[in-house]
């Protein structure tokens, strides 16, 4: 299901480390040959070699699937960490990277509607708003996939830190020209190109340093925190914005996410995380960048399960289209442009979403994350979008504005927890890129479809003498906003049918049972 939580200056909610900074401490190392006493070095015993010759038979039968034995410095994050390596390793880690991540995005957020506020006084059109955010969606897309492939061929945690070091530059470029009052709405296009090429790094490393910091069991959980945050933020920081603008202008709203940001980099600097272990089918796809960018396909359209899972989030986004784009637009229709209903339902829509985030992170999901995936697409067609496009009261779009967020989080975060559990980590930094991509191109279109449809084909249908009027009037009306109501309903039976193809096809009901898991770390 796409992410449809907006932003403007885009930072990460997860890190990873340099290599040169995991170098284990208080490790003891025996050697292959010999066990050290003392000063004197013996040979091992007899039952010593055959317990050695025996781990290597069982090394030996390893499939090509298996994941090569780690380095050193991998190795030591298993050990268990002591005094400060607690909070800076581990799970531990990543809820303290995503303590100093959320202020930082909080901040942003607060930029991002004070940008909106600018523009719309500027200009006085919706366009100045939309180019600001295609002029970042753009070179996100077409460079995510590439994107991808560098994160698996670099180190992680510097891609995430040059990537967030980017966004701080583009806030400060636009508190230098807010303060010099030069700003002109051309520079918003210009940073906001410039933060999406940087962009295109922070959501595939990001997804792929999440199971290299928190154990499998845990990993719904942990991708929930990101949509607890993202949530957190939309509900809250408009409101703070707005309260405080008035007060230290925008100017000081951008100072305000830089001291927020230098606090969430100087946590990324601190915790540690293990850079992915080798696998065969990463050693397999050495070459140089494009040759590693295809076997990035090859990959996915090789292994039916997992193209299988990616094309059923194909169509999802395109139900999502249907859904959450035409919310705003079917509520002021029917209401005469009342901002206050229209607020009331956003703000509940978020709390469906904060729900959402804080559900996976304490219950964690179903054990079987595939359940999560299909019956959350049921619930939010079945309980959400059929609700809200066929109803006409505040009781009935507060209950269906609920549903449709409410599984977003259980959705995402579970199917997240599979691609991060059954693709090799090597490589997840193409499979996250490609799933950005697929995102990327199937949501607009879906939305694209669902805006015309209802512009041209169903609000004209459900006017008085329409072609839907008399068989369908009964249960969305007639008047405006019904056919706006009714591509809300489809976008309702889209998902209901993606829900149920995903326990018909077995390919997809049963990934993970037929994929082995990968360890990260």
């Amino acid at each position: 299901m796409a992410d449809i939580t907006p932003n403007f200056i885009i930072r990460t909610s997860g890190t990873n480390r340099w290599n040169m900074l995991n170098k284990p401490r208080n490790c003891r190392v025996r050697t292959v040959s010999t066990l050290k006493t003392g000063s004197r070095a013996h040979p091992r015993s007899h039952v010593q070699v055959k317990a050695s010759r025996a781990r290597d038979t069982r090394h030996a039968h390893m499939t090509p699937s298996s994941p090569v034995a780690p380095s050193p410095g991998q190795a030591a994050g298993t050990r268990k960490p002591n005094g400060r390596a607690r909070l800076t390793s581990g799970l531990s880690a990543f809820y303290f990277l995503g303590f100093g991540q959320f202020f930082s995005i909080f901040t942003s957020s607060m930029v991002g509607f004070g940008i909106s506020l600018w523009a719309w006084d500027l200009t006085g059109k919706a366009t100045a708003l939309v180019l600001v955010g295609v002029a970042g969606y753009i070179p996100r897309a077409i460079l995510s996939p590439l994107a991808g492939t560098l994160v698996d061929r670099w180190n992680r945690k510097l891609v995430l830190a040059i990537s967030d070091l980017s966004a701080a530059c583009g806030a400060l470029a636009l508190l230098v020209l807010f303060y010099n009052d030069s700003i002109q709405i051309w520079h918003l296009y210009v940073i906001g190109a410039f933060n999406g090429i940087f962009g295109a790094f922070q959501y595939p490393a990001y997804m792929a340093v999440i199971p290299t910091m928190v154990p499998k069991e845990h990993l719904p959980r942990a991708n929930s925190l990101r949509t607890i945050t993202q949530s957190a933020s939309g509900v809250g920081a408009p409101l703070l914005a707005g309260a405080v603008i008035g007060w230290i202008q925008i100017e000081g709203i951008l100072f305000l996410d830089l001291i927020t940001f230098a606090i969430a980099f100087a946590i990324l600097l601190l915790v540690h995380i293990p850079q992915p272990r080798h696998t065969a089918e990463g050693q397999a796809s050495k070459g140089t960048v494009w040759q590693e960018t295809l076997y990035g396909f090859r990959y996915l359209v090789q292994r039916e399960n997992l193209l299988a899972i990616f094309l059923l989030f194909t169509f999802s986004n395109i139900a999502t289209g249907f859904g959450y784009p035409l919310m705003t637009p079917m509520i002021l229709a029917k209401t005469g442009n009342d901002a206050v209903i229209l607020g009331f339902i956003r703000s509940v829509g978020s709390a469906g979403f904060l729900a959402g985030g804080l559900l996976m992170s304490i219950w964690g999901g179903p054990k079987k994350r595939i359940h999560g995936v299909n019956i959350g697409f049921i619930i939010y067609g079945l309980f959400g979008a059929l609700v809200f496009g066929t109803a006409w009261s505040l009781p009935l779009w507060l209950v269906g504005a609920f549903f449709m967020s409410l599984p977003n989080p259980v959705i995402n975060a579970s199917y997240f927890a599979i691609l991060q559990s059954k693709v090799p980590p090597d490589l997840q930094g193409r499979i996250f890129g490609l799933d950005f991509l697929v995102t990327t191109i199937t949501f607009p279109l879906g939305q694209l479809a669902a805006g015309l449809l209802s512009d041209h084909v169903f609000e004209p249908g459900f006017a008085s003498g329409g072609w839907a009027a008399g068989m369908l009037g009964s249960l969305f009306g007639s008047s405006t906003g019904a056919g706006i109501g009714f591509a809300i309903f489809i976008g309702g039976i889209l998902s209901i049918t993606v829900g149920i193809a995903g326990y018909v096809i077995a390919k997809i009901r049963e990934i993970e049972d037929r994929m082995p898991d990968f360890e990260s770390n």
